[in-house]
């Protein structure tokens, strides 16, 4: 009976409401950010990074896999001219996704866009920038624009003026599709971040406990002292002078990624592992210098974020500023969430874990 209960449990989980919804409005804003902001501060040296000057990297594009239709916005052949036109094109794209104007339409487009311009310099790349693309893929099948979006407020508008003109005429005027492939799809694509979130997290603990330096409690040491990431030198010595600080450090770091898949599955050990993630990720983009992989983490964090945690949140900061931005973040259902279809109104859903 266990089994067919947990079966039970699984189905009612994919089918019964689009998960996440907060969460996935909140990557979808974050990674936004960290996109747009990688292409400001790459303008100045987009060509030699990407564009006509990048030809030194001619060998690694000779054997790179991708095709089209990866290849069919960015091209090595682009003249200066031709390359800032899409950059710039790229920027808009990059704004509008995080808007959520027509994300439907918009993120599959920053997906081949964003992809077309990273195949040009495969090392101007990291593991930032992989969950980037991965998280895109899977954002084509999900709705991230739920919540805190041009589209919601759309969808909002759209109920607001269909209950004006009459909800029984509307109903008879239109076809209704079922909504049940919809959500499906949302929730396999969030299943599909969670495993690639844990994937980064684990794999990145493993290698690091195979090492000694992590074993014996200061692996934390050393991309301390490396030049090239020293942002602000004189914190990174104030943190890799304490030795007590590294080690600690050092092993709650290794801990909280191997595990980080099982301390999900309780509130209490869950957050305490976002909580360690987030200043962990902090941290990196701080002492490291790299905030874009730091934000793009962070955001695919913000799934496993309970929606009910969202709402209190958003409850809490309207009453502190008065309901300035009451209504217009959600659009006019008052932050309540969208209903599958425009007809069938939606019993207020409770939050579950990712």
């Amino acid at each position: 009976m266990t089994v067919f209960r947990l079966l039970d449990e699984g189905e009612r989980w994919l089918f019964a409401r689009k998960r996440a919804a907060y969460g996935l409005s909140v990557m979808r804003i974050s990674l936004g950010i960290a996109i747009l902001g990688s292409l400001v501060v790459n303008f100045v040296d987009r060509h030699y990074v990407w564009g006509p000057g990048a030809r030194w990297l001619d060998p690694w594009l000779t054997v790179d896999h991708w095709g089209f239709p990866f290849t069919a916005v960015f091209a090595e052949s682009d003249s200066p001219a031709v390359f800032t036109v899409k950059y710039l094109v790229l920027g808009v794209v990059t704004v509008l996704f995080t808007l959520g104007w027509r994300s439907r339409f918009v993120t599959p487009v920053l997906l081949l866009m964003l992809a077309s311009l990273m195949r040009l310099n495969p090392l101007a790349t990291d593991a930032g920038d992989n969950l980037v693309r991965i998280s895109l893929l899977f954002f084509c099948l999900a709705d991230t624009s739920m919540h805190w979006s041009m589209d919601a407020r759309r969808r909002a508008r759209r109920d607001v003026r269909g209950a004006r003109e009459g909800s029984e005429l509307n109903a008879g005027s239109r076809r209704t599709w079922p909504s049940w492939p919809g959500v499906l799809f949302h929730n396999v694509a969030l299943l599909g971040i969670a495993g690639q979130v844990f994937v980064v997290y684990v794999v990145s603990g493993m290698s690091k406990v195979q090492g000694s330096m992590w074993q014996e409690g200061v692996g934390l040491y050393y991309p301390l002292r490396i030049d090239q990431y020293e942002a602000w030198p004189a914190l990174n010595e104030l943190v890799y002078s304490s030795a007590i600080l590294v080690t600690i450090a050092s092993y709650v770091t290794v801990f909280v990624q191997v595990f980080f898949p099982l301390l999900l599955m309780r509130r209490g050990t869950r957050v305490v592992a976002l909580i360690a993630v987030f200043f962990m990720h902090v941290g990196i983009a701080v002492s490291m210098a790299l905030p874009w992989f730091s934000l793009a983490m962070l955001a695919a964090d913000a799934i496993f974020i309970r929606d009910v945690t969202y709402r209190s949140f958003a409850a809490w900061l309207r009453d502190r500023l008065g309901g300035r931005f009451g209504g217009s973040a959600e659009g006019a259902n008052g932050g309540e969430e969208v209903p599958e279809t425009p007809h069938a109104p939606t019993p207020e859903p409770t939050a579950a874990k990712t």
